[in-house]
């Protein structure tokens, strides 16, 4: 027959309780665990350990703004690029410079990079495309603009550039290795904004794209048409 856990608590407990031999902390331990499971009752250790939580007003609404600010925090924090990874949802895709694969973009756009390759798609914790690709390759932006930020930071987007473009849109480049161009600049669609790093946080080189559209973030695979 198939023991409780209380009689495996009981079979392993109570001979360290009364062998000679045995040390000081680990009799207390033994102790401890007798002790437990006279507490416990008729009651699953689990639910025995969880009741204070439910059974308390305030312990139940401590435990909620936990979960919340939990809940929060990886809403604020989850969506900064995650890297070069193939962790949260693959789409592969791979265009050829010699026009191997047809591409075509909506018009006034164009690709960022010479060749692409789609490490991590847009989704509700990840606002943007992240682009695995050789360190140092050259960063275009998919439209003409103007630079509204070049910065540098060992954290989150790491080396970071913002374009601004027609129509309320912004284009944002993130974990560059070399930044190009300066605050204010006017650049256009051969423009090299910066080059392909693996700065901030990162796991590999990879470009993180992301595309604003009036504050809020579009999947840039709809603008690129890819």
């Amino acid at each position: 027959m198939k023991k409780s856990w209380k009689s495996w608590i009981f079979s392993k407990a109570v001979p360290a309780l009364k062998s000679r031999a045995t040390p000081l902390p680990l009799k207390e331990l033994a102790f401890r665990a007798v002790r437990f499971a006279a507490a416990c009752g008729r009651s699953h250790p689990i639910s025995f350990a969880l009741r204070p939580i439910a059974a308390s007003k305030r312990l139940r609404t401590v435990t909620g703004l936990l979960v919340a600010g939990m809940a929060l925090f990886l809403a604020g924090y989850g969506p900064l690029p995650a890297g070069a990874g193939d962790w949260g949802g693959q789409v592969s895709l791979t265009v050829a410079s010699g026009g191997e694969v047809p591409l075509s973009t909506k018009p006034g756009v164009r690709l960022p990079l010479r060749t692409v390759e789609i490490s991590q798609k847009f989704w509700l914790l990840h606002p943007g495309l992240d682009m695995r690709a050789p360190m140092g390759e050259p960063i275009r932006p998919i439209m003409a603009g103007k630079v509204k930020a070049a910065e540098k930071s060992w954290f989150g987007y790491g080396n970071m550039v913002i374009v601004t473009h027609s129509g309320e849109y912004e284009s944002l480049y993130g974990h560059l290795s070399k930044i190009s161009v300066t605050k204010g600049q006017e650049v256009g669609q051969d423009t090299i904004i910066g080059d392909v790093g693996s700065t901030g946080r990162s796991t590999g080189p990879h470009l993180h794209l992301e595309i604003h559209e009036n504050g809020k973030s579009i999947n840039p695979a709809l603008i690129l048409g890819i």
